[in-house]
């Protein structure tokens, strides 16, 4: 059977849905947004397919204490898929999310250590890594023990740093496995990689080319995957053909953008409840012009170095005061980590300051609205002139996506182009260095002053790369990879 017809077996921390009590006190399921989901799930009911997942809520964990094996039947509600939960001891959890994947991982594909002071590893680091370590062998363990029950061999798509080591545990245990493994997040440098200890950094390139295929957002990720991989012994890396030979298999490393689903954005921008806070946002601008951003509170999001370009540009260019705005809809996030609670208080002070020096009664240059709110951001979305997304470093980042579906102002996009999604929209993009405040405020200068026909070229190309990309269409494309590897591998032992 070809991997397009073979049963897919999904894999990620976090699972599609999460189980909550509803009113009556029955756990039902809570459907997760975006992309990702909605593509996998799509592919899942396909093929009857399963998603293995770490239990999250106490929901998930009562749903593995009715089934040993922790086996929800979606089609009970209404989904011809099955979701499997592993039950995974708080503490063991704790240091295989905390401490390595969100502590180190992803503050090393993102850049985020300031390194004169951090990180510093100890023998504490070494029992995390441990941690790491046995979840990830849970993991692959489970993927094995579920795929011996399908019908015929399986479809493996495994996702995101958090189960880095899976695909080479997985390879260990079934050796013929057909393995993806897909990284969300950028990956950093090969110098920068090597802040980590020798262990976790091999650890880590030799987990992933236990795949078959490895998939990545953007071009300079998948470069930077293949130039680590290539400094460890028995493995070579064909950089020009976008392979990699290791212990005598072929891995593919391959580029594959994700992107949104368009039509229930389009859906929730058109209900009463958006309408009115359109029309809210309106009043609230008057005549000014729009700037606006969506971001969590994440590092990584540079978001008081875009409170700091914006103030630089209202130096340079008084004529503007009075006449734009800058909306920040931001939600909050990792509230348990330090950094992420003094990040936060640092931008709202950011926000703060650039008021106290510019706005007077009538007019604050920037407002910080701190919610979790989806709606108000549909809302913005439709109304902004220009949009902000300056990320220091980012796997994708869908909010530039998001933005150019929904916007009614042929509106402009200021992008990193350190974002995964520059190597596919910054051609229709003003682009940026998100460390230099100066060319920050030069783009926002662009793009208030562009010409409207240069505004709707634009605008008219970002919404045509955005919609010629549904999800459905990134995981077809592993699917695809998946098949060419079977094929080439059936040829191999067929010499």
């Amino acid at each position: 059977m070809s991997a397009l017809e073979a049963p897919l077996i999904v894999a990620s921390n976090r699972g599609p849905v999460t189980f909550e009590p509803d009113d009556s006190g029955e756990l039902s399921p809570h459907r997760g947004s975006g992309g990702l989901v909605t593509a996998l799930v799509g592919a899942l009911q396909a093929s009857r397919g399963l998603w293995v997942a770490a239990a999250m809520s106490e929901g998930d964990r009562e749903v593995v204490a009715r089934d040993g094996r922790g086996l929800v039947d979606m089609e009970d509600y209404g989904s011809p898929y099955r979701v499997r939960y592993l039950d995974i001891p708080p503490a063991t959890y704790d240091a295989y999310y905390n401490q390595v994947s969100n502590g180190i991982l992803w503050f090393v594909h993102h850049y985020l250590w300031d390194t004169v002071r951090s990180p510093s590893f100890d023998d504490d680091t070494g029992r995390a890594w441990d941690a790491y370590v046995d979840v990830n062998r849970t993991f692959a363990q489970a993927l094995a023990d579920e795929g011996d029950q399908q019908r015929s061999q399986p479809a493996y798509l495994i996702q995101d740093y958090h189960l880095s080591l899976v695909p080479r545990f997985l390879r260990e245990l079934r050796p013929d496995a057909l393995i993806a493994h897909f990284s969300h997040t950028s990956f950093a440098g090969a110098t920068y990689l090597r802040t980590l200890p020798g262990t976790i950094r091999e650890g880590i390139i030799r987990g992933l080319l236990g795949a078959d295929v490895l998939g990545f957002h953007s071009q300079a990720w998948a470069e930077n995957f293949m130039m680590s991989a290539r400094l460890l012994q028995g493995v070579r890396a064909d950089l020009a053909r976008s392979r990699i030979l290791v212990e005598g298999r072929e891995v593919l490393v391959r580029i594959h953008p994700i992107s949104i689903d368009a039509t229930p954005m389009r859906q929730a921008a058109a209900t009463p409840e958006v309408r009115e806070l359109r029309n809210q946002l309106n009043r609230w601008r008057g005549n000014n012009r729009l700037i606006v951003r969506v971001d969590r509170f994440e590092l990584t999001k540079n978001i008081a170095r875009g409170f700091r370009a914006f103030e630089l540009f209202l130096r340079r260019h008084p004529d503007w005061r009075d006449r734009v705005r800058f909306l920040a809809l931001l939600s909050p996030s990792r509230t348990e980590v330090p950094e992420y609670r003094a990040y936060a208080e640092e931008c709202l002070a950011e926000a703060d300051r650039v008021n106290g020096e510019f706005g007077h009664e009538g007019w604050q240059p920037i407002e910080v609205r701190v919610k979790d709110d989806y709606e108000g951001a549909i809302a913005a979305y439709g109304l902004y002139d220009v949009l902000m997304v300056n990320p220091i470093y980012d796997g994708m980042n869908l909010v530039a996506m998001e933005g150019p579906i929904l916007n009614r102002r042929h509106g402009i996009l200021v992008l990193s182009r350190n974002a995964g999604a520059y190597w596919r929209l910054g051609r229709y993009a003003v682009a940026v260095n998100p460390f230099d405040l100066g060319e920050m405020a030069d783009a926002i200068a662009t793009a208030l002053e562009m010409p409207a026909d240069e505004r709707a070229r634009r605008a008219r190309g970002l919404s045509r790369l955005v919609l010629s990309n549904p999800p459905q269409r990134w995981v077809g494309a592993q699917l695809d990879d998946l098949e060419r590897m079977r094929l080439r591998r059936v040829g191999v032992q067929a010499r």
